[in-house]
């Protein structure tokens, strides 16, 4: 596990006071380089990237199976998401769920099994416990996720009950990414404003209390490039 570390600079206990000023928090540099480096190939080469959507529940179908379907089956997923995103919670990206792959065996990423074992170690868990104020998370979950062109996630606030999430996070790992492009992790107020709009900058983290009202904007068509991320949330059953 050591070819995995946190940025050993990190001031976990400086980070936390600004963390609690609007419980959401950017932080570069979160990984050592080197980790960052090695998580940052893994996503860009190795991942077979499957696909995730909501047609009135949450959906998501595996590299293996969207490699089956011919471009005009695809395409027309693509047109009825498009179809419900005008009036209903909606999102389309690629995604490797890493907490599944894990449990279920699948073998396909090692390093990303890797990954989210490092998140369930005692050091990463007490640095987020101390950065978010809560000593009752134990857990951590993860997925891998891929935005590209057209891809998107609409408002929401990550509120769901029966998970008992305490924080979402996104570990990015983009490089060279415009801000012209989208793809920014925007929240609201109660006025539908955006009050803040984090960039994903390579090696750095996103971290926010739930709930809060945010959104992955529009990943604009004329995008040259994708945007790589760890995601998930730290919980406390």
């Amino acid at each position: 596990m050591a070819f995995l570390q946190l940025n050993p600079n990190l001031d976990v206990r400086a980070l936390a006071a600004n963390y609690q000023a609007k419980r959401r928090l950017h932080i570069p540099e979160i990984f050592h380089p080197e980790s960052a480096e090695l998580i940052a190939r893994c996503l860009e080469k190795d991942v077979p990237w499957g696909f995730a959507y909501n047609d009135g529940k949450p959906q998501f179908r595996r590299a293996e199976e969207m490699a089956r379907l011919s471009p005009q089956e695809q395409q027309g997923i693509l047109a009825e998401i498009y179809g419900r995103a005008p009036d209903d919670f909606q999102y389309a990206y690629n995604c490797y769920p890493i907490l599944d792959a894990y449990l279920g065996g699948w073998q396909q990423v090692p390093l990303l099994d890797r990954v989210l074992e490092f998140l369930n170690t005692d050091e990463v868990l007490n640095f987020m416990r101390t950065l978010t104020g809560r000593s009752d998370i134990i857990k951590g979950d993860a997925q891998a996720t891929r935005y590209g062109p057209g891809q998107f996630l609409k408002f929401h606030t990550d509120d769901v009950k029966e998970e008992y999430r305490v924080a979402a996070f996104v570990l990015n790992f983009t490089r060279n990414w415009d801000p012209d492009w989208g793809g920014l992790l925007q929240f609201y107020n109660e006025r539908w404003d955006v009050t803040d709009a984090f960039l994903p900058r390579f090696n750095a983290l996103n971290i926010f209390t739930v709930p809060q009202n945010h959104a992955v904007s529009y990943v604009a068509n004329y995008a040259r490039s994708q945007r790589y991320a760890i995601t998930g949330w730290f919980r406390f059953r």
